[in-house]
């Protein structure tokens, strides 16, 4: 896993703001374990280890630039297990999206959901370049 430090010598003034980003990394819980992989300059996907669970069982929600993800199913709750090595158990994981972050697809293959996220600036926040026009000096005549 990669995990990186932010240098605070460069940070002055934003020290509550690392403060609060790594107390909101150790509150996300652990179960069921996920990945986020960057997949270009601009997009991204989320990987979720769900097994044992179907589509039906899912919720995938976005309100504002908070995706949510998580499951109320229980499997086998009516079963008796030897040995139970597969966790399943309700959950869900928050992740805060930033500005301009969209999700672009959710699919769910072998027991892994991947939401795909993608940030499209709409074009009047883009940066501009400008074409410097030459002013023609005018001739006395």
């Amino acid at each position: 896993m990669t995990t990186y430090n932010i240098p605070h010598a460069w940070s002055v003034g934003f020290d509550s703001v690392f403060d609060r980003l790594e107390r909101l990394n150790s509150q996300q819980p652990a179960y069921p374990p996920h990945n986020v992989v960057r997949t270009g300059d601009d997009s991204f996907k989320i990987e979720v280890a769900v097994a044992g669970l179907s589509q039906k069982d899912l919720v995938i929600a976005q309100d504002e630039n908070v995706l949510t993800i998580s499951s109320e199913t229980i499997r086998g709750e009516d079963e008796t297990f030897i040995h139970k090595g597969i966790a399943n158990r309700k959950f869900s994981k928050q992740f805060t999206l930033g500005e301009y972050i969209e999700v672009t697809e959710v699919t769910l293959v072998n027991g892994i959901l991947t939401v795909c996220l993608d940030k499209n600036v709409p074009e009047e926040k883009k940066p501009k370049r400008f074409k410097i026009n030459q002013k023609r000096e005018l001739l006395n005549e």
